[in-house]
């Protein structure tokens, strides 16, 4: 190179590569942080959801724990609705991610819009998603018919 030519711009390799990739990270970022908004307020609905389920059945609880029913018995029928709901928001929500596959197709880095793997592992989340926000009403309600 020219002695006499002025330099601009002098950046690292480092330097060049983040700021080619920063409007994608910025995409996943944001991307990221709705999906975690996403996981939070489903959760949330859910446990509302199954809590008020079992507050409807509080009165049913009661009369099986007099009969002689057991702590699982009564843990396993607020289990059993909550998986029943989480079963059908899961077929619906794999159907809604199908319909919607081609739309977020440009936003998929290295894997299909219907890459099975990945459309289980997120069916399973929301099951195990489900059971957990379910685990506070069930415990709530049997220990308030105790």
């Amino acid at each position: 190179m020219d002695p006499q030519l002025p330099l601009a711009q002098i950046q690292s390799m480092e330097q060049a590569v983040s700021d080619s990739e920063a409007p994608r990270r910025f995409n996943t970022v944001l991307i990221s942080s709705f999906a975690i908004a996403a996981v939070l307020l489903a959760a949330l609905g859910i446990y509302s959801v199954i809590a008020f389920s079992a507050a409807l059945r509080a009165q049913e609880m009661a009369i099986r724990i007099a009969l002689g029913s057991q702590r699982s018995g009564i843990l396993s029928l607020v289990f059993v609705s909550a998986a029943k709901l989480a079963i059908a928001g899961c077929a619906l929500g794999l159907l809604g991610a199908a319909a919607a596959s081609r739309l977020m197709q440009s936003l998929l880095f290295g894997v299909s819009p219907f890459d099975p793997l990945v459309l289980a592992l997120a069916a399973v989340f929301v099951l195990l998603l489900a059971m957990a926000a379910s685990f506070l009403p069930a415990q709530r309600q049997l220990l308030l018919n105790l």
